[in-house]
């Protein structure tokens, strides 16, 4: 199971079992999967509701927590840990897996009973002496709170969490200058420079340094593209300092480089009626909260989402309402495949505030994974109707539509968002990029190949529109020679994206060059090995070249990979006959199949 049951009491526990406990293992761990699957379909309900019986033995439930753990379904490995620890109390193994789940699920007045537990078997955890100092913190407990963080050793990911969070409460305490002195090696660290400067400009800002936190301010939002939170804080420092024109310029030039974010824009809406916004951390514990969340930023961008998840729920128990965490965690269980325990996440953020819009559309989109369509349908419907100044819900409901294949609906939305685009910009390439394969896909040729165009146009050398227009023209027996140099340049740009790989192969076979395009098209079944066009084409190429065997082992793979209904016949009649002698339009079987890679 990866890691065994460690001290007397579960080894004991476990001998005891027997073939009975075996039996009931082996339920316990399929009652766990089934558990976790309903779980994510219903959240509240089956964490009330789920209750193995009399038929449940502590290493069973111990197996079936590790289950839980591997399908990321904290709250139930919680629940499952919690009740093995009361036949093995002091076990520090589970211990340590009941403390990160309780974390992770965010029951955090158990966590804190288990961190206290555990850093009597353990002191120098990092999770556990973290878990202590931000409840004292989030307590106003400062004095203890900068005990429990000077315990935990200041190295691995202690020497991250430890200065920037121990920066804060001594800044609470105020003592300043100490904390300065803490958060210093933290900038010395690799690349984090930048989160830094920006916690030292907000603790200036926190004690009333103003002049020094206005340099830094400065500092970290005036680069070419900075991140949209340096934005905020320091329009918002900008704000309240009266330098309106200044926050201004700031909002202007974000959203100037970048598609529109609300947060910006709420930010200008306030800038223009006249109102200051409140400081942003006004205790210690807020300032703790943006550097947990910071640093879960850093890990979930190393994919170290577990962790991530840990510090998130953290930031949380410090600032309850922050949410830039809320919106942190439903991003993680999404990216967990906990989808629908990431719509619950979304919908705590408040919809009327300044991020409520953004947290509505990631909600429609996990309900989009979780395969519920028509309520993200309705939800996105909703919120189109709700602002009707906004296209962003028209796009993102035309985008699910398109996934579905439902191209004719999907033009509805996008016609309907351009409607509400006052000015047409580079960043709305995507959106004619979308219509454009909406267009195609309906057999709307004329109306797509506008859409391509204008794509380009906004934005040159994209590599998703070179290679669907090109393809589509190669496709078509159209402009081969210039199709075949879009596509050699989107390959050079997306070198390992299996479709625009097979894309140049598919050109070099509708130009007649049958070797190369083997060669293409084999490094495209490499990259994306279960697509059923590349599998067609690379079959119709190898029966050009007489590898008549390997083309009807790959039309098979074609037939594997869920193709296209209408390419079916095709594929099959190959299948049976091969191919008619020299190459023709016909040839693809995979004719239209949409290509926007990625």
């Amino acid at each position: 199971m990866g890691t065994s049951i460690k001290g007397s009491g579960m080894a004991a526990l476990a001998a005891r079992s027997g073939l009975r406990g075996a039996l009931i293992l082996a339920f316990a761990v399929f009652a766990g999967q089934a558990c976790a699957v309903a779980q994510d379909r219903q959240t509240a309900k089956a964490e009330k509701a789920w209750d193995p019986g009399p038929l449940s033995t502590p290493y069973g439930d111990y197996l079936a927590a590790r289950h839980a753990e591997a399908i990321h379904d904290s709250p139930l490995a919680a629940r499952l840990l919690e009740r093995t620890l009361k036949h093995a109390p002091n076990d520090p193994e589970i211990l340590r897996m009941a403390l990160h789940q309780m974390l992770a699920a965010g029951y955090m007045d158990r966590a804190v009973a288990i961190a206290k537990r555990y850093l009597a078997l353990r002191p120098k955890s990092v999770f556990a002496g973290l878990t202590i100092a931000v409840d004292h913190i989030t307590a106003g407990r400062l004095d203890d709170g900068e005990k429990a963080l000077k315990a935990i050793p200041n190295r691995g990911l202690g020497g991250y969490v430890v200065p920037m969070t121990l920066a804060w409460t001594l800044a609470g305490k105020k003592e300043v200058s100490e904390a300065f002195d803490t958060l210093e090696p933290f900038g010395k660290r690799r690349g984090l420079q930048l989160i830094h400067d920006l916690h030292a400009a907000l603790i200036h800002d926190y004690v009333g340094n103003t002049g020094e936190a206005e340099g830094l301010f400065g500092k970290v939002a005036g680069g070419d593209n900075p991140h949209l939170r340096l934005v905020e804080l320091a329009g918002s420092f900008y704000e309240r300092r009266g330098q309106t024109e200044k926050a201004r310029n700031l909002y202007e030039r974000l959203l100037k480089n970048r598609s529109a974010t609300t947060t910006v824009e709420w930010a200008l809406t306030r800038l223009r009626a006249g109102d200051k916004p409140p400081k942003h951390i006004r205790r210690a514990a807020d300032g703790v909260a943006e550097a947990l969340w910071d640093l879960a930023i850093l890990l979930n961008d190393q994919n170290a989402q577990r962790a991530a998840l840990i510090m998130t729920r953290l930031a949380l128990h410090a600032r309850p309402k922050y949410q830039l965490a809320q919106i942190l965690v439903g991003d993680i269980l999404a990216a967990m495949n906990r989808n629908l325990s990431a719509v619950a996440a979304y919908d705590k953020v408040d919809p009327k505030s300044a991020r409520g819009w953004e947290a509505r559309l990631r909600a429609a989109d996990a309900l989009t994974r979780a395969e519920q369509i028509e309520p993200a349908l309705e939800r996105l419907a909703e919120m189109a109707d709700e602002r009707p100044e906004r296209y962003d819900a028209l796009v993102a409901r035309g985008d699910i539509l398109r996934f579905r294949k439902r191209y004719e609906d999907s033009l509805e939305s996008y016609n309907e968002a351009f409607k509400r685009i006052d000015r047409i910009e580079r960043r709305h390439w995507s959106l004619y990029y979308s219509r454009g394969i909406s267009h195609e896909r309906s057999k709307q040729w004329p109306e797509a190949e506008k859409d391509f165009l204008e794509a380009l146009r906004l934005y040159p050398n994209h590599p998703y529109v070179l290679n669907y227009l090109g393809y589509s023209w190669v496709d078509k027996g159209l402009h081969l020679e210039r199709a075949l140099k879009m596509i050699e340049t989107a390959v050079r740009l997306r070198p390992n994206d299996g479709f625009i790989v097979d894309s140049l192969g598919w050109a070099h076979y509708r130009l007649g060059n049958f070797d190369r395009a083997v060669r293409y098209l084999e490094r495209a079944i490499v990259l994306s090995p279960n697509d059923s066009a590349i599998n067609d084409h690379l079959g119709d190429a190898y029966w050009r070249v007489g590898r008549r065997t390997e083309a009807r082992f790959q039309w098979w793979r074609a037939l594997k990979y869920d193709p296209e209904k209408d390419t079916i016949p095709g594929i099959k009649k190959k299948l049976a006959s091969g191919l008619e002698e020299g190459p023709k339009k016909s040839d693809a079987s995979g004719e239209g199949s949409e290509r926007d890679g990625g």
